[in-house]
């Protein structure tokens, strides 16, 4: 196998626009700097891609025309280059949502330096040994969802409060980690998969938020030419706050860093017992499907221009206002969208990228229906389509239900999108499982007597 690893500097100009707050938030300063981080895998037969970038969200138009651009200088096959968000709130202008718009110049700036970034990671890559392994980590991400005495869901009913009976949705702990190291031992760099979204950091720097710490610690363990891509696991209910701990608001620089080294903890644990291989296969499926967007209530959408025809202040229920405006034009354009899934197996392993927020429980139920032993759910991946709740969540309200460009899909639009994963990971081949690596044992673990020991300090 050969294999490459890459990363460019997407970080935008001080002034422009960070996205995913309700309230247009206008950058003062960098935190850290934002990457397009590139992986590259060939088998001989088949080459693929894997790319994730600090981004809130990346549209389709993104991804195509990065696809477009790394094909035509690498050869790599457009269908088999995945691009995923890593879904921060520190990120440059790249998506509309809220009170913010896309800047269409760090647009084709971001799928730039992503064809760049996979160019850079074919060209050196090298022999290589892939190992894949799945750590335990369920300290640190939480649902943030929770069903009230009245009955209804609530996102964040804030920390202790009273009415909270129970999390109306699970957590994923799986922390999946694939990595790749050289002939002389030395990692080349670490594919790491997990459910929490990345709203820690806040406030107006730009900033990767915890996965710039997690890739500091891999750094600081396994040297500076060890790269790290952080793909966003099925979190769209799930984040770092803990509601029913009492304890300070996990929020900012310190909470950040302990989130990130704790994570990347648990990735070295998991890669101290890791079996390393030298040939892992390679396949690749995808489809695309059509989702229905749902219709702005007629009632609605007058409550919603009556609003914004009258003097006051920009308060959420205006921001949501124009949001249903918004929408309602343009779903009268467009009342479908395209959603694209794809899947990549690297030999018994497989990723899925799902175009959206996934809820953790669809995420969950895609690993156990999975025909290969391990599968890692991406999300933000390949496009956004906005929030993709189950049909409880539609039930219970909330949130990430409330009707906006970020939430505008059918109730039924998550089921069919895991239907559509399933039916792609079917379509592969699991590969035999091979003969891990022998390991001798010493005569006195299978019943002999154990040598003498001596010099022991009792």
């Amino acid at each position: 196998m050969f294999v490459g690893f890459a990363q460019t500097d997407i970080t935008p100009e001080v002034g422009a626009v960070i996205p995913g707050h309700f309230r247009k938030r206008i950058s003062t300063g960098v935190h850290d700097p934002l990457h397009a981080i590139a992986c590259v895998i060939s088998d001989g037969q088949t080459t693929v891609a894997i790319v994730s970038v600090d981004a809130l969200s990346l549209r389709r138009s993104v991804v195509e025309l990065a696809r477009k651009l790394a094909q035509s200088r690498s050869g790599i096959p457009a269908q088999n280059i995945m691009i995923a968000a890593t879904h921060t709130h520190c990120g440059g202008p790249i998506a509309n949502a809220f009170e913010c718009e896309a800047d269409e110049g760090y647009c084709r700036f971001v799928a730039e330096q992503i064809a760049e970034a996979i160019v850079k990671a074919n060209e050196s890559k090298r022999e290589a040994r892939v190992g894949v392994s799945v750590g335990h980590e369920n300290r640190i991400a939480f649902n943030r969802r929770f069903v009230m005495k009245d009955g209804r869901h609530q996102t964040h009913p804030g920390k202790g409060n009273p009415d909270i009976v129970r999390p109306a949705g699970p957590t994923d702990p799986d922390v999946g980690v694939i990595a790749a190291q050289d002939g002389n031992g030395h990692m080349l760099g670490f594919i790491v998969n997990f459910a929490c979204h990345c709203t820690v950091m806040g406030g107006t720097e730009f900033s990767a938020d915890y996965p710039f710490y997690l890739a500091e610690t891999l750094r600081k363990e396994f040297g500076d030419q060890c790269l790290t891509l952080f793909l966003q696991g099925a979190s769209g209910d799930v984040t770092q706050v803990a509601n029913t701990l009492p304890r300070e608001p996990e929020f900012g620089e310190k909470w950040a860093r302990r989130i990130g080294t704790r994570l990347g903890g648990e990735v070295i644990k998991t890669v101290a017992l890791m079996d390393f291989l030298e040939t892992a296969p390679l396949q690749v499926a995808r489809s695309t499907i059509r989702l229905a967007r749902r219709q702005v209530p007629e009632k609605m959408l007058e409550e919603a221009k009556r609003i914004l025809s009258e003097d006051g202040e920009p308060t959420v229920e205006r921001i949501y206002a124009r949001e249903l405006v918004l929408l309602a034009e343009e779903v009268k354009e467009q009342p479908f969208v395209d959603a694209e899934v794809q899947t990549i197996a690297i030999g018994r392993t497989a990723l899925v990228a799902i175009p959206g927020e996934l809820f953790c429980q669809f995420g969950l139920d895609i690993k156990r229906a999975s025909p290969f032993p391990t599968t890692f759910v991406v999300t933000c991946a390949n496009g956004m389509v906005g929030y993709l709740p189950t049909p409880e969540a539609f039930k219970g309200g909330g949130y990430e239900v409330r009707l906006a460009r970020s939430s505008q899909l059918m109730p039924d639009a998550g089921s069919q999108l895991v239907g559509e994963a399933l039916q792609l990971l079917q379509s592969l081949s699991v590969p035999p499982a091979l003969p891990s690596p022998q390991v001798k044992t010493p005569a006195w673990d299978v019943g002999a007597s154990p040598p003498e020991l001596t010099g022991l300090v009792p």
